[in-house]
């Protein structure tokens, strides 16, 4: 058995095409904006990422994804970063455009801040869970003891690890 070596010589006369491997592989790659995902273009399903369900544009797969872009990885980690806020906050109880605002505050400032104070302070009124409205609560500011109406504040600051959860009833409930 001979093998014929002009088969697979990419040298045999034709002429190959110009771009690399990984060049022509990173012409096909997209980065999705809803999760922020780097896939290639044939992982697309019906132009929708097939992780998150965001649909692309058309000028979002023309994009090339260029990996020495520092402004871009600020915008990815920025957008990261208010996206866990968002859900952290929510989680607690947070009203969707109070937990917006509140992430947003520290996002869209240039520097993120390094220690705690202003900027990194918060408080909202959140949604109280089934368990708590039928558990007995005592007013912060009269110390009466009530169950199912009231008012539930958690304030607190990013860089505590807990924030304060306080109860107050409907003849004390501040107005924020």
């Amino acid at each position: 058995m001979t093998l014929d070596s002009s088969s697979g010589d990419p040298s045999n006369g034709k002429e190959d095409s110009t771009l690399s491997l990984s060049e022509e592989t990173k012409l096909r790659q997209v980065f999705c904006p809803g999760c922020f995902e780097e896939m290639a273009k044939e992982e697309l399903i019906g132009n929708k990422c097939p992780l998150c369900g965001y649909r692309l544009d058309l000028e979002d797969l023309d994009e090339e994804i260029s990996g020495d872009s520092d402004e871009e990885l600020v915008w990815m980690l920025t957008q990261n970063l208010q996206r866990s806020l968002l859900e952290w906050l929510m989680n607690m109880g947070a009203a969707p455009l109070a937990a917006y605002r509140i992430a947003s505050r520290i996002c869209e400032r240039e520097d993120i801040p390094t220690k705690s104070g202003k900027t990194t302070a918060f408080t909202f009124t959140a949604r109280m869970t089934p368990e708590e409205k039928m558990q007995e609560k005592r007013c912060k500011i009269c110390g009466k003891t009530f169950t199912s109406e009231g008012r539930k504040i958690i304030s607190g600051d990013l860089f505590d690890p807990e924030p304060t959860v306080e109860y107050f009833c409907n003849g004390c409930r501040p107005q924020n």
